[in-house]
């Protein structure tokens, strides 16, 4: 069993718009069709919620990584603040993501550095995925020094092109 993996090339969290990152997404959306199997992680979450309300793109298997669906703040990181509000899903693009998204599973970890951990536990409710907690990865980004996340894989193994 094979998959064809698409990367987007968003821009970094300075250049984390909903209309910046649409307009890469854009470039890819004829590609997103047939058994579609997502893996966001951070701010790709709520991104990939209102994206594919906006676009009616069915979703078979959605993994997110340190995701979040609501607004938070950081002492100090007004930045991060901004572009959260900008990709934050409204509860009906929440609800139709439920509704549409056929298996849904929300990964984090007990030690997070960007999200409080209150944030990812409720984006896990909020779209009611299988939550798994990972302790000790963090945001699992460079500063986590991760390179796999071997659950995904499995995941993926485990749901397999014929579960979907």
């Amino acid at each position: 069993m094979g998959y064809n993996v698409i990367m987007p090339n968003l821009p970094p969290r300075e250049g984390l718009r909903y209309n910046i990152w649409k307009k890469e997404f854009d470039k890819i959306k004829e590609d997103l069709k047939g058994e579609i199997i997502v893996v966001a992680h951070s701010a790709g979450n709520p991104f990939i919620i209102k994206y594919i309300r906006e676009n009616h793109i069915d979703i078979k298997l959605y993994i997110g990584l340190a995701g979040f669906s609501d607004i938070y703040k950081m002492e100090g990181r007004e930045d991060l603040y901004e572009a959260v509000k900008s990709v934050t899903p409204t509860q009906d693009e929440i609800n139709n993501f439920r509704n549409n998204v056929k298996t849904r599973y929300g990964i984090y970890s007990d030690t997070d550095h960007i999200v409080p951990r209150e944030i990812l536990e409720k984006h896990i409710k909020n779209i009611d995925a299988t939550g798994i907690m990972i302790p000790n990865i963090g945001h699992m980004g460079k500063k986590s020094n991760l390179q796999t996340i071997p659950k995904v894989i499995e995941i993926i193994k485990s749901e397999g092109k014929e579960k979907l």
